[in-house]
């Protein structure tokens, strides 16, 4: 499970865990005898897989993804709450700086929540996802996964993104942002509201 770079859903990485067959680490800093770790991206699993001799297309490989708009306000919250020298740009400026790939909302040496969590969907998975999994819609979509690959799931209902959605994220988008954000990540859209021929819905 690839959980979003803002991990809306922690809980997801406890839950699956008696079906890991590696050892994960916590974090890439602290890896010990492992190449995994919780919050790697899709191409980097798949090069730990390869350096692994793992079959790494042989998994089923379920990638967690937020909806844009609610995303992009809680990134730029999170990098104004624990980045002391930010400036702080209005939040339309500050969007139309970012990029949906390469350097997403981030620096050369930030954190990787803050460059990733800028990432479209088609931008984050590159062709090596299976399945998506909403966060807003968690443990319904979860539970549609693990019912095609014939698993009873062990996770009530209870545990899913705890955040509240908050509304005056919404009124900071007018009409231009909402068009950028159309624009940028038209495939993540497409999971909430239709079908993608780029991307598999799962409920």
């Amino acid at each position: 499970v690839f959980s979003d770079p803002l991990t809306s859903c922690a809980w997801l990485e406890k839950t699956l865990a008696p079906w890991a067959d590696q050892q994960i680490a916590p974090a890439r800093q602290r890896l010990g005898n492992t190449l995994f770790f919780n919050g790697m991206s899709p191409a980097e699993a798949e090069g730990a897989f390869d350096r692994s001799d793992l079959p790494f297309r042989n998994y089923t490989r379920i990638a967690v993804v937020q909806n844009p708009f609610r995303r992009m306000a809680q990134l730029y919250d999170r990098i104004a709450e624990t980045d002391p020298f930010w400036p702080v740009p209005e939040f339309g400026t500050w969007l139309r700086s970012t990029k949906p790939n390469g350097k997403g909302a981030g620096l050369p040496y930030g954190p990787r929540w803050r460059r990733f969590g800028a990432w479209s969907a088609d931008a984050w998975a590159d062709g090596r996802v299976t399945h998506f999994v909403r966060a807003e819609n968690a443990n319904a979509d979860l539970r549609h996964v693990f019912r095609q690959m014939g698993i009873v799931p062990l996770f009530s209902a209870s545990e899913s993104d705890g955040r509240p959605h908050r509304f005056h994220e919404m009124l900071r988008y007018d009409a231009a942002t909402i068009d950028l954000i159309r624009q940028r990540y038209g495939a993540d859209l497409q999971l909430y509201h239709g079908t993608s021929p780029n991307l598999r819905l799962v409920a």
